[in-house]
């Protein structure tokens, strides 16, 4: 009888459970780091009973108590506490082997994933909301007065006029870079204004943004190099916008992990999708860029994850697209080369080239990237909500997702939706004839 040979998959994953006995599950790439530094960050996910019916009191208790049982476990082992989460069962850690080995045999933990970092999806409004179904936005009275947006980004221009009056909340969470402490959020990269103007300009001085009237949360997990170092802390962003601004209406990250995903990664991000469905337990449609890697068949995370509205980028104008990645013969809505899309992406939204606010008050000019496609689901998502109060975050999802125009991935052979909020609009209220005879539709 002949026995198969292990494949160099199955032989690695053994020994490494041979090494540890593990009762977790633990990113191989764990090890590779722990060889290479002698050190690493980890997020450990803890298993806690269903929190299904539990208030977010009850849960910030619970959670707090497996954290402390864990803590109170290992004692005097070497390792530095880095991110300590309020309702997400779930820490950041930095180990060295000996601590690892302690946490993988552990029952009561379910996942150790690797703290990655990542970059922001934009290069330094405009005919993008027309091509988008947001202009017309004001003319049904969805302005975005009286409702919220989380913007997790480099920051924004708290001084910049198209924002005055607005800014409600600030908070960073960028690891080693908050130049002006926990509670400011003052760009020094110039994206995240980038992006709330999309959302949020009220027109003074750039382009108006699609709700010049809608509150903004501005929170920093971008340092001045547009990276974030570690996902521990884009996580404690999101469950600080839970607890301190429940009544959220959308999300927006325009940032990514640099390692890309084929499919659906909920499992692999587990204490990443716990924020955000926290988010979406709430009423907030969560949106994040796919990334400019010009992958044909992943993206990064968190667009990567079933309840985020994945978004890639289009052209919106007739031309020669030429980005830092690729050219491009560009045409409206005509999917641009540099954008990664996979069978999980959402839709697409119009991404290049873009005009919008910019630090120091002033006006940025063709700007391009998926960073600018997601503010876009965004903006959209909250005029949704606005005009339509009872609406559910599936029916404002899933009206984004049934747009009329589909666009085709000319290297995969996909079709996608592509964003047109004022249909979207149309599938949840009645929308006056008169909108639609300005052609958007």
């Amino acid at each position: 009888m002949h026995r198969r040979p292990l494949s160099s998959f199955t032989l690695l994953s053994a020994l490494l459970l041979g090494r540890v006995g593990v009762a977790a599950e633990v990113d191989p790439t764990i090890w590779a780091a722990l060889a290479a530094q002698g050190k690493t960050r980890i997020i450990v996910n803890l298993l806690i009973d269903d929190a299904a019916d539990r208030s977010a009191t009850a849960q910030a208790e619970h959670v707090h108590a497996a954290q402390q049982r864990l803590l109170d476990a290992l004692g005097n082992r070497r390792f530095a506490l880095q991110q300590r989460y309020q309702l997400i069962p779930a820490l950041a850690l930095e180990v060295d082997d000996a601590t690892l080995r302690q946490l993988a045999a552990r029952s009561d933990i379910s996942q150790i994933e690797a703290d990655i970092g990542g970059i922001g999806h934009g290069i330094t409004v405009d005919e993008s909301l027309d091509l988008n179904g947001l202009t017309p936005l004001l003319s049904v009275g969805a302005d975005g007065n009286g409702m919220k947006v989380a913007i997790l980004d480099s920051g924004i221009d708290t001084d910049h006029p198209d924002f005055s009056g607005r800014i409600v909340a600030q908070a960073c969470f960028c690891s080693g870079c908050c130049p002006g402490g926990s509670n400011a959020a003052e760009d020094n990269n110039g994206h995240g204004t980038w992006v709330s103007g999309i959302i949020a300009g009220d027109g003074d001085v750039a382009p108006r943004g699609a709700l010049p009237n809608v509150q903004i949360v501005a929170v920093k997990v971008l340092a001045a190099n547009q990276t974030f170092q570690n996902l521990s802390s884009i996580i404690s962003a999101l469950d600080w916008v839970r607890v301190n601004h429940p009544d959220v209406d959308a999300v927006n990250m325009s940032l990514g992990t640099d390692i890309l995903e084929p499919d659906n990664c909920d499992t692999k991000y587990a204490s990443l999708t716990s924020a955000i469905n926290n988010l979406r337990n709430i009423g907030a449609v969560v949106s994040a860029s796919s990334g400019n890697q010009q992958s044909s068949n992943s993206m990064s995370s968190p667009a990567c994850i079933r309840n985020v509205m994945g978004t890639a980028a289009a052209w919106d104008f007739t031309g020669t697209g030429s980005t830092t990645f690729c050219s491009d013969a560009a045409t409206p809505k005509k999917p641009a080369c540099f954008s990664n899309r996979s069978t999980t992406t959402d839709l697409y939204a119009a991404g290049a080239y873009l005009t919008s606010t910019a630090m120091g008050g002033g006006i940025g000019s063709n700007l391009w990237g998926t960073s600018f496609a997601s503010p876009m689901v965004a903006a959209c998502a909250i005029a949704l909500k606005q005009a339509a109060p009872n609406s559910t975050v599936a029916e404002r999802e899933n009206a984004m997702r049934n747009a009329p125009t589909q666009v085709t991935d000319t290297v995969s052979g996909r079709s996608y939706p592509f964003l047109d909020c004022i249909n979207a609009l149309s599938q949840l209220i009645a929308v006056p004839d008169q909108v639609f005879g300005n052609g958007f539709e």
